[in-house]
């Protein structure tokens, strides 16, 4: 199998050669951005990592919540007061695991710095 033959004068700075055989979209900004193809077991692998920090994360809420509750049934009010702070401080991991899954997509999106020879300017 061989690769296709690519000008070496079509490369720019920064070592962007564009594949004939690829589209490439360009955003509003003009640049020019290529969608990498995910590889084998990707989706699985964040949806298993997803998983992790929201299990991890409902733990650690609810050892929190724990400790809180313990400490009003079996300390003093200063005590309970700055241990009730925990759960709050600890509600803000809940928030990780949804957005490892809205920016996976983001991941596969490579903008490339530089725009070829071979492209039109950008509009405007």
């Amino acid at each position: 199998m061989s690769s296709p033959a690519v000008d070496p004068r079509a490369a720019v700075a920064g070592g962007f050669v564009p594949d004939p055989d690829r589209l490439y979209e360009v955003g509003r900004d003009g640049r020019p951005y290529t969608l990498a193809p995910a590889p084998p077991g990707a989706a699985e692998r964040l949806e298993l990592r997803a998983r992790r920090w929201w299990v991890g994360s409902i733990l650690a809420n609810a050892a929190a919540m724990g400790v809180a509750a313990g400490a009003v049934l079996l300390g003093s009010r200063v005590l309970a007061a700055w241990l009730g702070i925990l759960p709050i401080l600890t509600a803000p991991l809940l928030l990780v695991a949804p957005l490892l899954r809205r920016l996976a997509p983001l991941r596969l999106r490579r903008v490339h710095r530089r725009r070829p020879g071979d492209f039109p300017p950008p509009p405007g």
